[in-house]
C-alpha cells in the first residue's frame, strides 16, 4: 500500500508541474532528422495578450503538455525576435530588429503569419501542414493536436468532415 501511495504521490506530483518544453526551430529540425516526429509551431509576440493567455490557460494544462511533449516537437517562436533560424535550406532572419517596434521576422513572412497567435503544424520532414491562427483554449487546442498528431487531419476534406470529427471527439479537457 505504501508503494502504490509513492508511486500516485509521484504521479500526481510530476503531471501536476507538467509543462511544454518549447525548443528552438532549429532545434526541433535537427531532432527531427534523428527521430522524426511532427512540430507544432506556436508564433507569438511579447506584446500579444491572446498568447500569454494560452500560455497560462491551454498550454498550462499537464494533460495538454504531456501530449504535446510526447507527440511534437515543440517549437516557440517569437514573430518579433531577432533569432537566425535555417529553413529548408535558407537562411531568415529579422533585419529591422531594433530598428523599429513590431519588425517581422522573415520566417514569419515566408509562413504568411499575419496573427498572433498563430499555431503552425509541420510534418515529419518538417513541410508545413496548417496554419491555426487565433487565441483557444484547452479544449480547442486538444482537438487539433490530436487530430494533426494521428493523421486523422488527412480524411478530412470537407467542412462536414470536420463538422463530424468535431461532434464525435472525446474531448478530455474542458475550456
Amino acid at each position: 500500500m505504501k508503494i502504490l501511495g509513492a508511486f500516485l504521490f509521484f504521479f500526481i506530483a510530476v503531471t501536476a508541474h507538467a509543462q511544454v518544453n518549447w525548443m528552438s526551430m532549429n532545434d526541433a529540425l535537427a531532432a527531427q532528422k534523428k527521430e522524426p516526429r511532427k512540430i507544432l509551431f506556436k508564433t507569438y509576440t511579447e506584446s500579444c495578450p491572446n498568447c500569454k493567455w494560452m500560455d497560462e490557460h491551454a498550454f498550462a494544462k499537464a494533460e495538454l503538455a504531456n501530449y504535446i511533449n510526447t507527440h511534437y516537437y515543440p517549437v516557440a517562436f517569437d514573430a518579433e525576435g531577432k533569432e537566425p533560424i535555417t529553413y529548408k535550406g535558407k537562411k531568415y532572419g529579422n533585419k529591422n530588429y531594433g530598428r523599429y517596434r513590431g519588425a517581422q521576422h522573415e520566417l514569419a513572412e515566408k509562413l504568411r503569419i499575419f496573427e498572433y497567435p498563430t499555431l503552425i503544424f509541420f510534418d515529419e520532414r518538417g513541410n508545413v501542414i496548417n496554419p491555426v491562427p487565433g487565441k483557444m483554449g484547452p479544449k480547442k487546442l486538444e482537438i487539433y493536436v490530436t487530430m494533426l498528431a494521428d493523421d486523422t487531419y488527412k480524411s478530412i476534406r470537407t467542412g462536414k468532415d470536420w463538422a463530424d470529427y468535431q461532434a464525435n471527439f472525446n474531448y478530455q479537457l474542458q475550456d
